[in-house]
């Protein structure tokens, strides 16, 4: 203003106190919620990263140790186990997933479309334990043992709903413009999936892949009742019993405890 001093505003010292303690306060939360993560890391870093060094790549091509064995031995089963019950339960919830966000997206006034909606959504609040129980109740005792399928059965469900939710968004976030163009250009709504939305969508769709897949990857209650327990082999079919990282230590521990005198 005329080439004089801008105003600058001070604040009074009382407040510049209390902006002070609150930083203050505000570090030091954030290093007490931060220090459990840290030791937690540290542990994991330590102690693994010792049996990886002794152990090599062994660690992850062996079998489980025993109570007898004097070897750190491996992960084979339950890695195998894992990666094949996450692929599994993504190739059957991962279809079912896209077209009902297909169909919900193009038909949103449908009553088939608010029946999907509300009972896909309902699966998400479903505890994973409760969907254990229930594919054992149905899958399980019909095959008259646990298996690599029941469990891919029961992470399917689990992650049914987190597909479905990714997809969704996804289709409605298509320009309505692009919907108009490809009717324009005499495709139905299956063609228009086929050429023009999976191409759009690529990215979106290989998202919501990954986040399912991390999702099944980790999971374990849905594995409690259905997976089994495999040690004296890598991978003994997708009917027969498997392993699981998320089971494997649990399992071992429990072994471990009722073998000792």
């Amino acid at each position: 203003m005329g080439g004089g001093r801008g105003y600058m505003y001070r604040l009074p010292d009382s407040r510049r106190f209390k902006n002070r303690v609150m930083l203050l306060i505000i570090i030091a939360v954030s290093i007490l919620y931060v220090t459990p993560l840290i030791s937690i890391i540290y542990t994991a870093v330590e102690k693994g990263g010792t049996t990886l060094v002794e152990a090599g790549l062994s660690f992850l091509t062996d079998l489980p140790p025993t109570p007898l064995s004097s070897g750190a031995g491996g992960i084979a089963p339950a890695l195998v186990g894992s990666l094949l019950a996450s692929i599994l339960a993504i190739l059957i919830s991962t279809p079912v997933a896209f077209l009902m966000a297909f169909y919900v997206t193009e038909f949103p006034r449908h009553s088939l479309s608010r029946v999907c909606e509300v009972v896909v959504r309902s699966f998400s609040g479903v505890p994973s334990i409760v969907v254990s129980m229930f594919v054992y109740s149905t899958v399980v005792i019909s095959m008259g043992r646990q298996s690599l399928l029941a469990g891919s059965l029961s992470l399917s469900i689990v992650t049914l709903p987190y597909a479905y939710v990714y997809f969704t968004s996804a289709f409605r976030s298509i320009p309505e413009s692009l919907r108009e163009a490809a009717m324009s250009l005499g495709m139905n709504r299956a063609g228009a999936l086929i050429h023009v939305y999976v191409g759009v969508l690529r990215g979106s769709i290989v998202t919501g892949l990954l986040m399912s897949y991390v999702r099944a990857f980790g999971d374990t209650a849905p594995l409690l009742f259905t997976m089994g327990f495999l040690m004296n082999a890598v991978f003994a079919g997708v009917l027969q019993q498997s392993n699981a990282i998320p089971l494997n230590d649990i399992r071992i521990r429990a072994i471990t405890l009722r073998e000792l005198p």
